[in-house]
């Protein structure tokens, strides 16, 4: 943790509960080479120096780390692992088109795009840019359900990642051979829906994307101190569970969709890659689209990065999109990151090896 960039995101993190009417809020912050947890922040959270406020502050919300502890299924943001895997595979390659109809049938169930519409010829890069469930189900289905599911364990999805915090949850992947497993779910799988991970499992997954394909073990202890020495500890590969190549291809892709799109999570003078994701939430009567979980995440610089940043906000009153209401937390966590941490913009880079 370091302590400056913590304070920061839990400044930032109060003002998108409060800008958003949000019922929590919490953001991570990693770097992806060494897998240190430079932040994470969450709230509603109790002040340890007044514990006895704990009903109080939990009244009707987890009582848990949501960083390690809270599952929840994470909508679009799961694209992006659906999608490398699928490159990775071998399936599609970025200009691979598809026919988007509206829907598409994966074991028995239909499936629809977030506004229910046509959208026509696209490329894989305009699957990801207009977010198309029925693009990724099919890219799923292509993928085949063996290859998806073993590409998403690689991942880590369903496992515990091993970060050094108490009461971490494995979350949950039904498998083919599961009792509960139906083909279909390979289908709503694929956009996030009927999976359920944590926020660091999430990012752990995604760290792949940003390190060249290597996946490595979150972690937050430094070192410990025992008898007077000062044991350190050291980063760990958790595994690679795509090619440094598919890594690049799909960070290329997301940061030339969030420029196309304009995205809100744009930051002047530096590139970045992400993906936002809007996941309807799960209910005892099926989902509920009046009430959301709005995310985002995304790394940088592309050509050297030097983070990962996610961002959950729940059940966001004003707007229950996360291009909407995630997508400007993740930029302003961003813009302060870049100053904290000393990182040249795209022109400082070019005069720098200019001068070299």
């Amino acid at each position: 943790i370091d302590r400056v960039i913590q304070a920061e995101m839990e400044r930032i993190v109060e003002s998108a509960i409060e800008e958003s009417g949000s019922e929590s809020a919490t953001i991570l912050v990693m770097d992806p080479e060494t897998g240190d947890i430079l932040a994470a922040a969450t709230s509603p959270r109790l002040d340890l120096n007044e514990f006895w406020r704990y009903d109080e502050v939990f009244e009707g919300s987890t009582p848990f780390n949501r960083v390690v502890s809270e599952t929840y299924e994470p909508g679009s943001i799961f694209k992006v692992l659906t999608m490398a895997a699928a490159l990775d595979g071998g399936a599609v390659k970025p200009k691979t088109t598809f026919l988007d109809t509206g829907s598409i049938e994966v074991g028995g169930t239909v499936i629809r795009n977030w506004n229910s519409g046509a959208w026509g010829p696209q490329d894989m890069l305009g699957c990801m840019q207009h977010s198309l469930n029925v693009c990724l189900a099919w890219v799923a289905t292509e993928l085949g359900a063996n290859k998806f599911y073993q590409y998403m364990q690689d991942f880590g999805v369903g496992h515990l990642t091993g970060v050094d915090m108490a009461g971490e949850n494995p979350g949950r992947l039904k498998l083919p051979g599961d009792e509960d497993w139906y083909e279909a779910d390979l289908g709503t799988n694929s956009f996030g829906q009927g999976v359920a991970v944590t926020p660091v499992q999430m990012l752990m997954a995604v760290s792949a994307l940003a390190n060249e394909g290597q996946m490595a073990y979150p972690r937050i202890v430094l070192s410990i101190i025992d008898d007077g020495k000062q044991y350190n500890t050291s980063p760990r590969i958790s595994g690679a569970p795509i090619s440094s190549k598919t890594a690049q291809k799909l960070t290329d892709m997301l940061a030339t969709s969030l420029q196309v799109e304009s995205s809100a999570a744009l930051v002047d003078g530096y590139t970045v890659a992400g993906k936002t994701g809007t996941a309807e939430i799960p209910t005892p009567f099926g989902y509920t689209s009046n009430q959301t979980n709005a995310s985002v995440v995304g790394w940088g610089p592309v050509d050297d990065p030097r983070f990962v940043v996610y961002v959950w906000l729940e059940k966001p009153s004003t707007s229950p999109w996360g291009s909407v209401v995630a997508a400007p937390v993740f930029r302003q966590v961003v813009e302060r990151l870049v100053v904290l941490m000393n990182i040249p913009n795209n022109e400082m880079k070019a005069q720098l090896l200019e001068g070299q």
